[in-house]
């Protein structure tokens, strides 16, 4: 019986963290500083940076925490609900940042 209450508060904590944001605060790509889950951080990274294989890797460091396999992880995280950096989502923080590959990666995601 304990085993049974013990998956769903582990999911309810892993969905609390994820809900946590990254703020990745705009201005020089290479200054740039973090706040909220840490554990998210390579997400607003990989977009200040307009690094597709560096999200592709953050997206499947949370296969199995976040959902049970890539694409469910990156629809997670572009839901409306999902993943922030700076307030917004990764799909208009992508595109505030003009980080062309990313946003066009994650455009053809959702």
């Amino acid at each position: 019986m304990k085993k049974l209450i013990a998956l769903p508060v582990i999911f309810a904590i892993s969905m609390a963290f994820f809900a946590l944001n990254a703020s990745a605060k705009l201005g020089s790509p290479d200054k740039v500083q973090y706040a909220g889950d840490l554990g998210y951080k390579n997400f607003c990274e990989a977009v200040v940076k307009d690094d597709v294989n560096m999200l592709k890797r953050s997206v499947r460091k949370k296969v199995g925490l976040v959902a049970s396999s890539s694409q469910a992880v990156l629809k997670k995280l572009t839901a409306s609900n999902g993943m922030e950096c700076n307030g917004v989502d990764l799909v208009s923080f992508s595109e505030q940042r003009k980080a062309s590959q990313v946003y066009q990666y994650l455009s053809n995601a959702k």
